[in-house]
């Protein structure tokens, strides 16, 4: 029990990021791409075409809204 509280803020490495993300890093997506009602941004419908991007890129708030993405 102790070790398994020990090791709830654990960083995981790459591999494990791998198998929690079904195999896709962030390391595919651009530092530039995002989402949003923003001038160069692509738009929120789009998010569904770059699956794992969620947690990798900047998504605005509006995305969100009203809306469940998977």
């Amino acid at each position: 029990m102790k070790k398994s509280i020990l090791n709830l803020g654990k960083a995981l490495d790459k591999t494990q990021q791998k198998k929690i993300n079904g195999g896709v890093g962030c390391d595919q997506f651009p530092r530039s791409l995002c989402f949003g009602p923003v001038p160069g941004c692509l738009s929120c419908e789009q998010l569904v075409n770059y699956p794992g991007a969620i947690g990798c890129v900047r998504i605005h708030s509006d995305c969100f809204d009203g809306q469940q993405l998977t």
